[in-house]
C-alpha cells in the first residue's frame, strides 16, 4: 500500500459518512468556473431567504456583476462591510466564488425581475 493510499484511508476514518452523503446530494458537478449545485429552484429560494435583508441586497447587487467597491457605494457602507456580507452570503449559499454564485443563482435573479 502506497503513501497516498494510507493517507486516504486515514482521512476516510476521520470523516463521518454523513459528510460525504451531503456533498454528493448538494454538489452535482464541476464546471469550468466552479462547482454546480444540485438544488431545485425552491431549495435555492429557501437558501436565499436565509440571508439577512442587507445580505439579500448585496446578493442581488453581486449577481448583477458589480464589484465590491461599487456595491459599497450603492449600499452606502464601507468596503469591508460589503466584504463581510459577501463572505456570509458565500457560506450560507454553499459557494466559494462570485462565478459559482452566478452559475448557481442567476435564475433567482431572473425570476425576481420577471
Amino acid at each position: 500500500m502506497g503513501l497516498m493510499d494510507r493517507i486516504k484511508e486515514k482521512l476516510l476514518k476521520l470523516k463521518p459518512e454523513k459528510v460525504y452523503e451531503k456533498e454528493s446530494t448538494v454538489y452535482s458537478g464541476q464546471t469550468r468556473y466552479g462547482k454546480k449545485l444540485n438544488l431545485s429552484p425552491s431549495e435555492k429560494a429557501k437558501l436565499v431567504e436565509s440571508l439577512t435583508p442587507r445580505e439579500k441586497e448585496t446578493f442581488f447587487i453581486l449577481l448583477e456583476g458589480y464589484s465590491l467597491k461599487e456595491a459599497a457605494k450603492q449600499l452606502e457602507v464601507g468596503y469591508s462591510t460589503v466584504n463581510t456580507y459577501q463572505t456570509a452570503i458565500y457560506k450560507k449559499l454553499c459557494v466559494n466564488s462570485r462565478a459559482e454564485l452566478i452559475i448557481n443563482y442567476r435564475d433567482i435573479c431572473e425570476t425576481k425581475e420577471g
